[in-house]
């Protein structure tokens, strides 16, 4: 890929500019870019790539997939977000699999050049320690709201989440994506959406949310309990 591309992308996107403002020059140039549609699997689960990625347009589902096929969705990656950042160094098998929930455009850069960045590059080093770190913590975070708390709570603390980013009470949701987020069946968040939908908090369609008791939502959360 033309180094110019690589600049003009480092120019546009402020949380690409963070990462890769103090690349070197021999490195810029060996980046690559990549492109896949909307829900393409584009890394799996148990394979080795030789690549390290940034995002730079579009979201991705990190998720395992069990033995029987259930998805455990572990996060949702949006621009700036680096994946291989874990398996690159030691080139094992990735722990996840990724699939693009929008259409997505990456940066990537091969294991050899990555290695020779991270040695060069202080800012690199310690931001890639700095986001792994916040990583582990989200993903504690997760761990234990899982084990801890109901499916109520949890799609609670969901709906207000996503009502905290625009102060917007009509929510847009894939249930399968959820779903695997949650780590439950969609035919238990179905359900528990129909316990919501009776007691007169939220309104649901197949793809949408709308909440009509905000308050009752609130006093529902794990802050409540």
């Amino acid at each position: 890929m033309s180094i110019l591309k690589v600049v003009e992308v480092i120019e546009k996107e402020k949380a690409v500019y963070n990462i890769l403002k103090s690349c070197p020059y021999e490195i810029l140039k060996q980046w690559e870019i990549f492109k896949y549609k909307k829900g393409k699997m584009f890394l799996k689960q148990g394979e080795i790539y030789p690549y390290f990625f940034i995002i730079i347009e579009g979201e991705a589902n990190i998720f395992i997939m069990s033995h029987n096929g259930k998805r455990y969705s572990q996060s949702i990656y949006t621009k700036g977000n680096f994946i291989g950042e874990l398996e690159i160094f030691n080139n094992i098998p990735f722990s996840c699999s990724i699939e693009a929930i929008t259409d997505i455009k990456l940066l990537a850069l091969k294991r050899e050049h990555f290695l020779k960045w991270y040695d060069m590059d202080k800012n690199i080093s310690r931001y890639i320690t700095e986001q792994m770190s916040f990583a582990f913590y989200n993903l504690s975070l997760k761990s234990a709201e899982d084990t801890l708390y109901t499916l109520r709570e949890r799609i609670c603390n969901y709906l207000l989440e996503e009502y905290s980013k625009s102060s917007k009470t009509n929510i847009k949701i894939d249930k399968d994506t959820l779903a695997a987020q949650l780590a439950v069946t969609k035919r238990s968040l179905n359900r528990t959406f129909m316990e919501f939908r009776k007691e007169g908090i939220l309104e649901i369609t197949n793809s949408q949310v709308f909440i009509k008791d905000l308050d009752k939502l609130k006093n529902l959360t794990k802050k409540n309990i």
